[in-house]
């Protein structure tokens, strides 16, 4: 009874140690295998992600412009060609987080993503992403699992019945026995379905295999590749068939001699392609190189030749094996890329980037040899009227014509760039002398003066030039255009349609000039030092102040204050006129509004327009977006327009402008009337609210009778078309109250007050009379009258 009861409790006791031996033999080997699955595969890809880095961080520094867009060469820096077969995707994205370039597939439910930086000249330009698919990790896990779970139940049956076997053996010979019967017959059983497994898994490796090759050759077809190899002594080259129709030749007739195949490289590709194998002959390690070839169908096309090292027993090289890729697309698209990098689309000469380069590779090669060279730079006389007038399609079609002009005088034998605008460089190589650059210039300024026909009409135009000599004249990019400006203005001043060379003592007011355009744009583009000042404009009947013109000023940290007559025809003569037009007309609409909303009484602010901004922008686009930003009412705005926009050839584009802003309900003026055009006809056909009449008209009324009577008739026209009426330039109470008899509408002037800045001239428009006898006017002495180049100026 004993014996029967300690059995069991036997039983129980190794039953409890087979059961956690197994569970431990189970667990082990699943986790063992995720454990360094997980840290192989993440130190693989941390490697390959910062391999990367380091890759694209060696290209992007020597292509920090472009690299973005470069994105065949980018794939190319991912690749390893040691690793070509493994599955992995690499993702490229800039500092910004956007995306660049996604290479590669990872055909998995889960991966695994590892990040590196790209670092250039420790600046973090961007990131690399590389992804791993971990499928196949978990299946191993899955069958180390399995594994493990027939090892623990081996483990545990051994556990469980060598310590019980005798009494196993006691109380279980007849079980034992009918067991090992039914185990030898599960055994066959098993070795059945073992063979027959075995039959289904050979059909599927083949029908795997078969279908791997199909994937092969059809990968090779849609990546325009193909396969070859070359045993050293060999006359053959054996060639994949998909050789032959990559390039478009038929084997029967190319065959496959070394000799024939060596004939379809073009230029020095069948030297190349020599010494490339000569590399890997030398380091064992795969080349490939870039080379021209003829197709079968007599086109040239670009080829990508690999070759790699074919090895003995013994490691000695017997041949060569390798690919050739069709890369026409890439070189195409590369091709491409360099037209829009570096020349220019309009005219198809070279570029201001370009131009750069060859300036540069001139000075190194003057330097190193001694010999001599020279720059010309040139624009283009009385362009910006073309321009203004006929608008940006003429003037891009005179251009392109004065491009081709140039370059047949020059022909092949010096360079000749588009700097911008109507700028034109031309750089003269050769050791040239004196007379040949002399020559030279005047054959350009011949070949471009006079009259030429363009779709829109004839035009007249000419060139000036300013010559520098290399080196004798500047060392650097940066001095020899500096003083080929200072030439270039020389020559203008001099009369236009000349060249002049540069010379040491030349203009420190030119110098002085070319500064102070570069300063504005600088202020310009860092909204440094522009301020707007308003000037009140008064209503005769009432005595109020009715609006504010807004004009600009400019101060600078070195110059000082800079007179509107110095830096705006600067301003027009580069259309940076077009950039100051817009940040005042924002500026005065923002004060405006401000006033407004401070609970001031609601008055026009009046903004002068270039003619640069109605032909090279989209100015009604801007004053929608302005009107938008600042919530200024459109009827507050005045936009004062002079005669000069309003030529013959001009009048439709402007009455189309026009149209539209009276469409919005924004005031216009028509300004400086009087000084230009002073068509009568115009003032019927387009839509003008306001003429203002320029202060040529005032001068004299006071002690001139023919000079009042020629006012008032101006007066009396405007009001005759049912126009308001302003009077720029009133000086002095005499002429006031004659104004007043004419019933003109309002005045601007000195007599009431000076433009200022904007808390000043609200100060003035609060209280207008607080100075003066009279209702609304403000007696003050007499100033000179002050020369107004630009209805800017104030």
């Amino acid at each position: 009874m004993q014996i029967n009861t300690s059995i069991p409790s036997l039983r129980q006791t190794v039953n409890g140690i087979a059961l956690a031996v197994a569970i431990i033999t189970a667990l082990a080997g699943p986790l063992g295998y995720a454990l360094v699955g997980y840290g192989n595969n993440s130190a693989r890809a941390s490697f390959r992600a910062a391999l990367s880095a380091h890759r694209l961080a060696s290209y992007i520094y020597q292509n920090q412009e472009m690299w973005k867009y470069q994105k065949s060469r980018l794939g190319e820096l991912l690749v390893l060609a040691e690793d070509p077969h493994k599955l992995g995707r690499h993702r490229i994205i800039d500092n910004t987080g956007r995306l660049v370039l996604s290479e590669g597939e990872v055909p998995a439910h889960f991966i695994m993503t590892r990040v590196a930086s790209i670092i250039v000249a420790e600046n973090t330009v961007g990131f690399v992403e590389f992804s791993i698919p971990l499928d196949n990790v978990l299946l191993y896990i899955g069958l180390t699992a399995l594994f493990s779970l027939l090892l623990s139940l081996c483990v545990y049956a051994a556990v469980r019945i060598l310590p019980l076997r005798v009494l196993d053996r006691a109380l279980g010979a007849l079980e034992a026995a009918n067991r090992t019967i039914l185990d030898k017959n599960a055994v066959l059983e098993e070795q059945n379905r073992a063979l027959r497994q075995r039959e289904q898994d050979l059909q599927s490796a083949e029908a795997t295999l078969k279908h791997r090759s199909d994937q092969l050759v059809e990968a090779q077809k849609i990546g325009k590749i193909g396969d070859w190899s070359y045993a050293l002594g060999d006359a053959d080259v054996w060639w994949a068939p998909e050789m032959y129709e990559l390039l478009a030749h038929d084997p029967e007739i190319l065959g496959c001699s070394a000799a024939a195949i060596k004939a379809l490289y073009v230029e020095d590709g069948a030297r190349r392609v020599l010494d490339s194998q000569a590399e890997v002959m030398r380091t064992g390690q795969v080349n490939s190189v870039d080379v021209k070839a003829k197709r079968g169908d007599g086109s040239i096309g670009d080829f990508a030749v690999t070759s790699k090292a074919v090895t003995n027993a013994e490691g000695r090289i017997i041949g060569f094996s390798g690919t050739i890729q069709d890369i026409s697309a890439r070189k195409s698209a590369e091709e491409t890329l360099e037209r829009l990098a570096y020349y220019d689309p309009l005219t198809g000469l070279a570029n201001r980037a370009l131009f750069h380069r060859e300036i540069n590779d001139v000075l190194t090669h003057c330097t190193q040899t001694g010999s001599r060279a020279a720059l010309l730079l040139l624009d283009l006389d009385h362009f910006k009227e073309v321009n203004d007038s006929l608008g940006h399609a003429a003037g891009d079609e005179l251009l392109c014509k004065v491009a081709h002009l140039i370059s047949r005088a020059l022909g092949n034998n010096h360079f000749l760039s588009r700097l911008g605008g109507d700028e034109f460089a031309i750089i003269l190589r050769g050791d040239v002398d004196l007379s040949a650059i002399e020559a030279l210039a005047a054959e350009v300024i011949a070949t471009i003066s006079g009259s030429i026909t363009l779709d829109w009409g004839e035009v007249t135009i000419g060139t000036s030039i300013g010559i520098v000599l290399i080196p004798r004249d500047g060392s650097t990019l940066n001095d020899l255009l500096r003083h080929a400006d200072l030439a270039l203005y020389r020559a203008k001043e001099d009369g236009r349609g000349r060249f002049d060379f540069f010379e040491a003592d030349m203009s420190a007011g030119a110098q002085h000039k070319i500064v102070l355009a570069r300063e504005l744009r600088r202020a310009v583009n860092n909204n440094t030092g522009l301020s707007v000042h308003y000037q009140p404009q008064v209503e005769l009947s009432t005595g109020r102040v009715t609006g504010f013109e807004a004009l600009m000023r400019w101060t600078h940290p070195t110059f000082g204050n800079v007179p509107p007559s110095d830096f705006i025809p600067i301003a027009e003569s580069s259309q940076l006129i077009c950039d100051l037009g817009l940040w005042i007309l924002r500026e005065a609409a923002l004060q405006a509004k401000a006033w407004i909303d401070a609970g001031e009484t609601a008055r026009e602010i009046a903004v002068n327009v270039s003619a640069a901004q109605i032909w090279h922008t989209d100015f009604v686009g801007d004053v929608v977006r302005v009107l938008k930003e600042t919530g200024l009412p459109p009827h507050l705005l005045c936009l004062e327009l002079t005669e000069s926009l309003l030529a013959d050839h001009a009048e439709g584009r402007v009455r189309t402008v026009l149209t539209e802003f009276k469409r919005l309900g924004v005031t216009l003026a028509l300004d400086d009337f009087g000084t230009d055009y002073s068509s009568l006809g115009y003032l019927t056909q387009l839509p003008f609210d306001k003429l203002k009449i320029d202060r040529i008209f005032i001068g004299g009324i006071v002690s001139s009778e023919r000079a009042r009577r020629l006012l008032e008739g101006v007066i009396a026209l405007g009001r005759g078309l049912g126009m308001l009426i302003v009077m720029e330039g009133v000086e002095n109470p005499d002429e006031v109250e004659i104004l007043r008899g004419f019933n003109c509408d309002v005045i601007q002037g000195y007599v009431f007050a000076r433009p200022t800045p904007a808390s000043q001239a609200l100060t003035f428009a609060r209280d207008p009379g607080a100075k003066a006898g009279a209702p609304g006017i403000v007696e003050v002495a007499s100033e000179p009258a002050i020369q107004r180049t630009l209805s800017a100026a104030g």
